[in-house]
């Protein structure tokens, strides 16, 4: 089964616009440490049981001369704040491995974020990451134990608390998301807008009624014209 489990929020300033969400939102946040091949670093917003946002920036000032990924995430936080993509999970290694098949790559086995205690523990996912976020889709992760999800680790104290994710707004159509994802994307709980393919908005259930945070959408690129599903 396919569950929502991250978001990307790019930010110009990863404390200002940490902060800024936490004001409007009233959830806590936590330091989440950085990824030392993008020059990027994040703050983590807990949504949820397994799930979280997590607030990104460029803090290597020089990664966007030389690293194209970075450059692509350095232009897309210049205008401000912009889902820069979001990211799904699945229960078992044989769920990752069908998903695998149905997008023509290996399952990918290797070290992502390095967290602030120093531990960069292997990120199990497919396709990669970036490349799935310049097109507007989400890709998949496997977390083998939720005990360790980002999203259940200590944070700052919450003037509102988080109880999951109710919905998102997403570009495109559900055809779209399901030629990219397969049949399980009809239980996600997507809107679609029929915009460009991206996330614009999400909204988390918690104690004083649902939160709903809008952003800008990330800017595609790469994607034909007659849908955001192509492979």
């Amino acid at each position: 089964m396919l569950h929502i489990d991250h978001i990307s929020l790019g930010a110009r300033n990863i404390y200002e616009g940490t902060e800024r969400l936490c004001e409007e939102t009233g959830f806590g946040q936590y330091e989440g440490g950085w990824f030392p091949h993008l020059g990027i670093a994040n703050r983590i917003v807990p949504l949820g049981p397994a799930q979280y946002i997590e607030v990104e920036s460029v803090i290597d000032a020089y990664s966007p001369q030389t690293n194209p990924n970075a450059r692509w995430f350095y232009d897309q936080i210049e205008g401000g704040d912009v889902f820069i993509g979001w990211c799904l999970r699945v229960d078992t290694r044989d769920e990752l491995e069908e998903l695998a098949k149905h997008f023509g790559t290996d399952v990918i086995d290797k070290p992502l974020r390095k967290r602030t205690d120093g531990i960069q523990r292997n990120a199990i996912r497919v396709p990669e990451t970036i490349p799935c976020w310049q097109r507007g889709v989400p890709n998949v992760f496997l977390i083998e134990d939720l005990a360790d999800h980002p999203a259940a680790q200590p944070r700052s104290e919450e003037r509102t608390a988080p109880q999951g994710i109710t919905w998102m707004e997403v570009g495109g159509t559900e055809e779209d998301m399901r030629s990219w994802l397969g049949d399980g994307a009809t239980d996600l709980p997507l809107k679609y807008n029929g915009e460009r393919p991206g996330l614009y908005a999400v909204a988390v259930a918690t104690d004083r009624g649902e939160v709903v945070i809008r952003r800008t959408a990330v800017t595609r690129t790469g994607v034909p014209r007659d849908g955001a599903a192509s492979r």
